[in-house]
């Protein structure tokens, strides 16, 4: 247990610094440079993405050099991520009238940890065991 307590921890460590690349970026294009805050949401993930699999796959899980298919499976998480956090941005921002770096921020934070297990299961496959079976001998599987 305290071997994943310490991978979510550099997770978001990870994340926090990935998130404030991407808010630059988002912030840059869409405030300096014009772009729709979509588009610039788009560009972000793309910037973010690459980054988070690099420093994620060393630092937080420790899977070395990667693979293309662990790349593979790290892009399409975030890609359907991206997704549903794309269309909940919309949501937020033209219906519900919120400030699109609020919402970024709050979709952020509701992210993370459906984020780390997804990345965990799917991109680096280490599975959701956060128990051994021999702790719980009398436990039925």
């Amino acid at each position: 247990m305290k071997r994943h307590a310490l991978q979510l921890l550099r997770f978001c460590a990870v994340s926090l610094f990935c998130f404030a690349l991407g808010l630059g970026v988002l912030t840059g294009l869409h405030e300096l440079a014009g772009v729709y805050y979509l588009v610039a949401y788009g560009a972000s993930f793309v910037v973010t993405s690459a980054l988070g699999y690099l420093l994620n796959g060393r630092y937080t899980f420790r899977a070395g050099d990667g693979d293309r298919s662990g790349l593979l499976r790290y892009m399409l998480v975030n890609v359907a991520l991206l997704l549903v956090n794309g269309a909940a941005l919309r949501l937020l921002v033209e219906h519900f009238h919120i400030w699109y770096l609020s919402a970024t921020l709050a979709l952020a934070a509701l992210n993370t940890p459906v984020s780390f297990l997804a990345h965990r299961v799917v991109s680096y496959r280490l599975g959701l065991r956060l128990a051994s079976p021999s702790r719980f001998p009398n436990a039925s599987h």
